[in-house]
């Protein structure tokens, strides 16, 4: 079950649109994803994907203690055997270890569910907090390639043996 001690996680679904209504995605949330805020419409157009799909997709990550939603993360089969974890918290939330639990917990399902035999990532290069989670999580940088606006993002991978 995806879950941590301080986190649960809801599939975002038709059903759980409402909980955009919560959501705050701000230019400093979002700089690294898209470079800029977003609209809940926006939102709601990005992550409602996979909808369909049992596992993958994005999901609301809730406090279970306050039952407010405080990021969004994302599991995507790449190619068969290949998992992409991504994540966003919001700013609100940032340095009190919510990020590296949250992947933690991602990490600890995909190995123990999915049985990946690789746990892939990108990040921003601009981005360092995220570059020292996925290094925490076992992920080791592969290489990087440059956007179409410019920016370079670095791919990072652990094989599962």
């Amino acid at each position: 079950m995806l879950k941590s001690s301080r986190l649960d996680f809801l599939k975002i679904k038709e059903s759980s649109i409402h909980k955009f209504n919560e959501t705050r995605f701000t230019y400093n949330v979002m700089k690294y994803i898209t470079g800029h805020a977003l609209t809940t419409e926006e939102a709601i157009q990005r992550y409602l994907r996979y909808t369909e799909d049992p596992v993958f997709g994005n999901y609301f990550v809730i406090d279970n203690s306050t039952q407010k939603v405080i990021g969004i993360i994302k599991f995507v089969e790449e190619h068969p055997g290949e998992i992409e974890i991504g994540y966003s918290l919001f700013e609100e939330y940032w340095g009190k270890g919510y990020a590296t639990e949250m992947a933690e917990a991602m990490v600890a399902y995909a190995l123990e569910q999915l049985k990946p035999q690789k746990i892939i990532g990108y990040v921003d290069s601009r981005n360092p907090a995220s570059q020292k989670i996925l290094e925490k999580m076992g992920l080791v940088r592969q290489s990087q390639e440059r956007e179409k606006e410019g920016n370079i993002i670095y791919f990072y991978s652990r094989t599962i043996s």
